[in-house]
Parts: C-alpha cells; sequence; structure tokens
C-alpha cells in the first residue's frame, strides 16, 4: 500500500527568495550588458587613439586589445555562470525542488569562498607589493631613468577613464549586492517552514487503541477497525454421541386405600 506525501502550502519565505533570485539575475545581466558595452567601447577607442597618435607600437596595441579581451572575461564569465545558475533554479525552487536548493545552497558556498578567497589572497600578497615598490624606487634612484607612459597610452587612458571607472565600480557594488541577496535565499530557503515545504513527509493514519490482539504490537494501524481483517473463525461442530439408554418408567403408585 503506497501512502501518497502531501505537501505543505508554499510559505511565504520561499516566494521571498523566488523574488530575490531574479532581482540578483537582473543585476548581474545590467552588469553584463556594461561590461560587453564597456569592451566595444574601449575597443573602438585603440582603434581610434592609434590612428590619431601614429607611429605606435603594434605591439602595444595588441597587447590593449588583450588587456581588454581580459577585463570583459574576468567580469563577465562569473556574472553570466551566476546569472544562468540562479535564472536556471529559481522556477524549480517556487516549486519545491530540494535539488534546486541544494543547487542555490552551492552558489552561496561558491561566493563566500571566492570572496574570502580574494580577501585573504590580497592581504597575503600585500608584502609583496610593497616590496616591489620600494625595490622599484630603488632602481629609480640608482638609474636615475623613470618608467613612463608612451603617448599612445596616456591618450587612450584619459580617453577611456570615466567609462572605466563606472564599469570597475559597478562591479564592485553589483558583486556585493549579489552577495548579499544570495545570503538572504540561503536563510530563507533554510527556515523549518520551507524545510518542510522542500521535504515533505507522508502523514500518519489515526492510530487504534487498545490494539487488537491477534495482530499484535504494531506502531499504528491503517483500518479503524482490525479485526475486519482477520480470518473468519471456522463455524463449531456439534459431534453427536451414541443414544441414550431408555429407563423404564416408574410404577404408577397406588393412591392410599382408607382401612377399614
Amino acid at each position: 500500500m503506497t501512502v501518497d506525501v502531501v505537501r505543505p502550502p508554499r510559505p511565504a519565505q520561499v516566494t521571498v527568495a523566488f523574488w530575490l533570485q531574479l532581482a540578483a539575475v537582473a543585476l548581474l545581466v545590467a552588469i553584463l550588458g556594461v561590461a560587453v558595452a564597456h569592451a566595444v567601447y574601449y575597443d573602438g577607442e585603440i582603434s581610434r587613439v592609434a590612428a590619431l597618435v601614429g607611429g605606435v607600437d603594434p605591439g602595444e596595441v595588441r597587447d590593449e586589445r588583450a588587456s581588454n579581451i581580459m577585463a570583459t572575461l574576468f567580469i563577465g564569465v562569473p556574472a553570466l555562470v551566476l546569472a544562468v545558475w540562479f535564472g536556471v533554479t529559481a522556477r524549480p525552487v517556487l516549486r519545491g525542488s530540494n535539488l534546486a536548493r541544494i543547487f542555490v545552497f552551492v552558489a552561496g558556498g561558491g561566493q563566500l569562498l571566492l570572496a574570502t578567497g580574494q580577501t585573504c589572497g590580497g592581504f597575503l600578497l600585500a608584502p609583496l607589493a610593497f616590496s616591489a615598490m620600494d625595490a622599484g624606487a630603488d632602481d629609480v634612484m640608482d638609474d636615475g631613468v623613470s618608467w613612463e607612459n608612451s603617448e599612445f597610452t596616456d591618450t587612450l587612458y584619459s580617453s577611456t577613464e570615466v567609462f572605466s571607472g563606472v564599469l570597475f565600480l559597478g562591479a564592485l557594488l553589483v558583486a556585493v549586492l549579489v552577495l548579499a541577496i544570495t545570503v538572504a535565499v540561503v536563510l530563507l530557503l533554510a527556515l523549518p517552514p520551507a524545510h518542510h515545504y522542500f521535504t515533505p513527509r507522508a502523514p500518519k493514519p489515526p492510530a487504534v487503541w487498545p490494539p487488537h490482539p491477534a495482530l499484535g504490537p504494531m506502531p499504528y494501524y491503517i483500518c479503524p477497525d482490525p479485526s475486519a481483517h482477520l480470518p473468519a473463525a471456522p463455524p463449531a461442530t456439534v459431534t453427536a454421541g451414541p443414544p441414550a439408554a431408555a429407563q423404564p418408567a416408574a410404577p404408577a403408585q397406588a393412591p392410599d386405600q382408607p382401612q377399614e
């Protein structure tokens, strides 16, 4: 006998988590669009500045185009992966899929691990950066010559400074907002009402007390009248014995005669 699992009504926490996931997807798609627009704009500026300055080293132009692509991929690929991740799992989460909820938990853990790793890595690399700056200062003092950007690089950076600043500042803000939204979604989906919604249990049938002695100890009974499922007892048979012997009838007692 199979017992149907009854899913409880969807709690408000799951609905709020669904809309938060959609908000995170919208933010990620927006920053992805800004990154692609910046890449197209920056590539056009490279061509324009190279034609304006003239006599530019082709290797320098090639390096700027490569750095433009790398910067776009650095921002766009994580945003695209996370947007697809949240977008694919949003609808199943609303319908109560426990697998989709697990994938949301994995996304939250991955973001937290990435943010923690970048922060700790920055602190660990700080001494190396300071030592490199000190070494560079000593080299300048010993040689008497400092490294300077070319005219092409100075012109390019001055023309794209505002747009590049908006892109990287926006990417940082979106990363912080998406991380906060992910933490909120994970907490909402982990609350007890949401947990019962994603892992429903079969309802327990009513117990019969006292239990029927012929069924033995059982945790509960499906049927309110267990005796109805017991085999019927065979009808009682009466065995006929030998006929009883006839007893002679007692003689009738004569009435007392009056004495003369």
